[in-house]
């Protein structure tokens, strides 16, 4: 189930990328390594069942943070925390930045990107890392790094 909740909130991720105005997404683009990008994100995912998509999105170079549909992703560029605070699960795993954020471009639909923010970067990029050490024993964490 986690699993298939990852992958649903993974294409979350990849907002910027999709096929929606080119205009808007060159905008995002070119803003991507010189600020700090904020969305609030409505799509469809298509493959396969088609499902609903919404949530925020927040991007600084290599790094980003995405929370929607329940779940959370935490990515410092290097690696990637994927949260699912109902289920008390967190699977960690090694990430590629950016890059990984448009393997299901095509697959999404219907993009609306509202509350689009470009924010000054900072040099504090713990809120794209999720601390592990503060759960309880009663969460599961797999560290597959």
């Amino acid at each position: 189930m986690l699993k298939h909740k990852w992958i649903t909130l993974l294409l979350v991720l990849l907002l910027p990328f999709a096929a929606a105005a080119q205009s808007q997404l060159a905008e995002i683009a070119a803003h991507l390594q010189s600020e700090r990008v904020s969305l609030h994100y409505d799509c469809t995912y298509t493959e396969d069942t088609p499902v609903k998509l919404s949530g925020d999105l927040v991007v600084q170079g290599d790094c980003y943070c995405a929370k929607g549909n329940g779940m959370e992703i935490y990515s410092d560029g290097t690696t990637r925390w994927t949260v699912d605070p109902a289920s008390k699960e967190v699977y960690i795993e090694p990430a590629d930045g950016l890059a990984e954020l448009v393997a299901y471009r095509d697959a999404l639909s219907e993009l609306k990107i509202t509350g689009l923010k470009y924010l000054p970067l900072l040099d504090d990029l713990s809120a794209f890392r999720f601390d592990t050490a503060s759960l309880d024993a009663s969460w599961v964490v797999t560290d597959l790094r």
